[in-house]
């Protein structure tokens, strides 16, 4: 994210800007209604892939704890989608908060991959919720966006380590090493292209300039961001749900569906004979 850098009067429904981050695309553009609107509809890589995920939760009776990691995801693109929509303060709070909690609850689902059924780890709950609560006290007082990149940078580094160490647990299983290593891509492709358009912002301007008008929304950077490291994150839910179901014995195997990459399992007819599981 790069600081507020642009002339924060704004001839728009929501006004002056409030957030302490702006971006490269020039406000207003394309709606009176939608500050920046490319990196607002963008985010729907983050609503309508867990919308799906919610809804397969439920119908296949899914622990509770992926409910709640689809329904995180869901939460920050919503928060996203009003923060780039308003550039207010309190909608970038709504965008840059969740992300460090949903960051959490994905952590906590990969750490519970090979428990026993009901199994709960209180110990480490506590921990990563001392952490998120940590997280809002300081950022709330002191609203630096350098504390939000490093404090959920360290929480992306701790999602990989516990994804390798899974991976390692599976003897490296192949199709699971080929999510993994995509999703890496994909989000590390989505933080080297935001990272660029935040230090090349006039030469990338530039070229959006020189464009025709349908080409030029491909140079918001930011915006495939959004599209790359949010699918990326659906991806990871994926992996971890499918070494879950494969601890259980529940014979899961990868597949695809209305969302692109999904996981079937071999037992779902037997599933939905059963109560659904539903342990955090």
């Amino acid at each position: 994210m790069s600081p507020l850098s642009f002339d924060p009067r704004n001839e728009g429904y929501w006004g002056d800007t409030t957030s302490t981050l702006d971006w490269c695309e020039d406000n207003y553009e394309v709606s009176w209604y939608i500050a920046e609107f490319w990196n607002t509809v963008t985010n729907l890589s983050m609503i309508l892939p867990p919308i799906w995920g919610i809804y397969r939760s439920i119908q296949r009776g899914l622990e509770t704890r992926y409910l709640v990691g689809f329904s995180a995801l869901l939460l920050v693109g919503v928060g996203s989608t009003m923060f780039h929509m308003t550039l207010k303060w309190s909608m970038q709070l709504l965008d840059e908060i969740p992300m460090v909690w949903s960051s959490l609850a994905y952590i906590y689902c990969q750490h519970m991959v090979a428990s026993g059924p009901g199994e709960r780890a209180p110990a480490m709950a506590a921990t990563l919720t001392l952490y998120g609560a940590a997280f809002t006290c300081i950022y709330l007082t002191f609203p630096i966006p350098l504390i939000h990149q490093v404090m959920y940078g360290l929480l992306v580094f701790w999602m990989i380590y516990q994804a390798l160490a899974i991976l390692q647990a599976s003897n490296y299983h192949q199709p699971s090493l080929r999510m993994f290593l995509s999703g890496i891509l994909m989000y590390g492709t989505g933080f080297l292209l935001w990272n660029l358009e935040n230090e090349l912002c006039p030469l990338v301007q530039g070229a959006r300039a020189a464009l025709p008008p349908l080409l030029a929304p491909l140079t918001q950077l930011h915006g495939w961001w959004h599209l790359l490291a949010g699918y990326a994150t659906y991806m990871n839910i994926q992996f971890c749900l499918y070494h879950r179901l494969h601890h259980l014995r529940m014979e899961p195997s990868y597949t695809t569906d209305l969302m692109g990459v999904a996981v079937q399992v071999g037992q779902e007819e037997q599933m939905h004979e059963t109560e659904p599981v539903t342990m955090p």
